[in-house]
């Protein structure tokens, strides 16, 4: 069963990978609040893409509370179920 994104999980999905490979397309998270380029993201919507695996920690990325994601396959299937 694909689980359903809400429309800003899928936005912030569309936009990570839209911008793979640059800074816009990481997510950046720290104190509960994240930030995809300049747009802010909810703690609970990082969490949520968590939940679907649709984001992954970038290795050698946490540094103190800093934790830096990208989208992986998972997310961009779950953008492929939805097109």
């Amino acid at each position: 069963m694909t689980p359903t994104l809400s429309l800003q999980q899928r936005s912030i999905l569309l936009k990570m990978r839209d911008c793979d490979g640059t800074d816009d397309g990481e997510l950046v998270y720290e104190h509960g609040v994240g930030y995809l380029g300049l747009d802010r993201v909810g703690g609970r919507t990082v969490f949520a893409l968590l939940r679907f695996c649709a984001i992954s920690l970038e290795p050698f990325s946490k540094i103190g509370e800093v934790e830096r994601y990208r989208i992986n396959e998972t997310g961009r299937k779950l953008l492929e179920a939805k097109s």
